[in-house]
């Protein structure tokens, strides 16, 4: 783990003593909101901190909690809306490629069936939670659905996190790494299998025309 990186939770931790308990409530909530639209944001790192400090008795970890998974929910549930009011559209006004119908069909059957897991193992995917998120909504899984397995998700994955630096003090460091490592390695599995997938549909598409 580079300096740098530590360097920005020393500063994380800062801002919670500079500036009080309530401003760094908001940036946990801001933070778990922002990383759903930039995954290499590091919300689950600010979560983390919150936790710590809680432990610390700076901050309250019920309103840490919450906050975290507050913004967690709100950014996949914007996104999912973004998927399900724009996102089928692009598949439903393309006629040819990856963008049609047909595979449109394909997401949602593939939602139909896997739709519950997927949604409440979605936090624990790191890198690919939005891109879950969204194609939920691309596959009409119903609000209802969304909401609850989401917040299933959401409520799992903050508490294991939260525990965590709550009841591990003394190891908060290598704690904090091992989060690190954990996500990139989630990542970086989930690349290389999108990866190989498109590799497979354009592939198959080439073959089909020649």
């Amino acid at each position: 783990m580079s300096e740098l990186f530590w360097i920005k939770v020393e500063n994380i931790l800062n801002l919670a003593v500079t500036h009080g308990a309530f401003w760094f409530y908001l940036f946990v909530f801001l933070s778990n909101v922002l990383e759903n639209f930039f995954p290499p944001y590091p919300g689950d790192t600010v979560t983390f901190v919150g936790g710590y400090l809680a432990g610390t008795d700076h901050l309250t970890f019920p309103l840490v909690f919450l906050s975290a998974c507050l913004g967690c929910l709100s950014g996949a549930m914007l996104l999912y809306l973004l998927g399900k009011n724009k996102g089928r559209k692009v598949f439903l006004k393309n006629g040819s490629g990856i963008f049609d119908r047909a595979h449109l069909e394909k997401v949602e059957r593939w939602f139909k069936k896997y739709g519950e897991k997927v949604l409440v193992l979605s936090r624990f995917l790191a890198g690919v939670r939005s891109v879950i998120a969204l194609t939920a909504g691309v596959g009409n899984v119903s609000l209802k659905k969304m909401t609850i397995y989401t917040s299933i998700s959401v409520v799992l994955w903050n508490s294991t996190i939260l525990f965590s630096a709550f009841k591990i003090q003394r190891h908060w460091r290598e704690i904090l790494q091992m989060l690190q490592i954990y996500n990139k390695a989630v990542l970086t599995i989930v690349v290389v299998l999108a990866l190989v997938w498109l590799a497979k549909v354009f592939l198959g598409k080439l073959l089909r025309k020649a």
